[in-house]
């Protein structure tokens, strides 16, 4: 499977990919990411998961993260609420969210990723994330 990798000064390396709607970078086009329309089958899949998550939560893009680390940021291009849960066996990689610390280890968390400051603290082993939010005004 496909995913991206990070190469940043100072951070370990990681692999993410994202399903559902997306926009493009530097197209700006709307429509459905390179990983959903290679596997379907895992797309529904993930859409089921957030749904049992979270049954009211509106979201149309799911990233999936594997040993991700990020610096403080904030979401621009996603529109409103984002629910984030972890898993896998680490220990630390607790999310930051102005400046207080909450552990999203199988414990969902809804925040607006768009316009709270947020990143996550370093961790040891094998982390994964997912994180569902809209990309779509509506």
């Amino acid at each position: 499977m496909k995913t991206s990798t990070n190469n940043r000064r100072g951070f370990p390396r990681h692999r993410a990919c994202t399903f559902g709607i997306v926009r493009g970078r530097f197209t700006g086009r709307i429509g459905l990411s390179d990983m959903t329309l290679k596997h379907l089958h895992i797309y529904e899949e993930l859409q089921r998961v957030g749904r049992a998550i979270q049954p009211d939560f509106y979201f149309t893009t799911i990233h999936v993260n594997h040993n991700v680390v990020c610096p403080r940021h904030t979401d621009s291009k996603n529109v409103g609420r984002s629910l984030v849960v972890a898993f896998g066996e680490y220990t630390g990689g607790q999310l930051v969210i102005d400046d207080e610390v909450i552990d999203t280890f199988c414990h969902p968390v809804v925040f607006d990723g768009s316009r709270k400051m947020h990143w996550n603290l370093p961790h040891q082993g094998e982390k994964y994330s997912l994180v569902f939010y809209n990309t779509l005004t509506t």
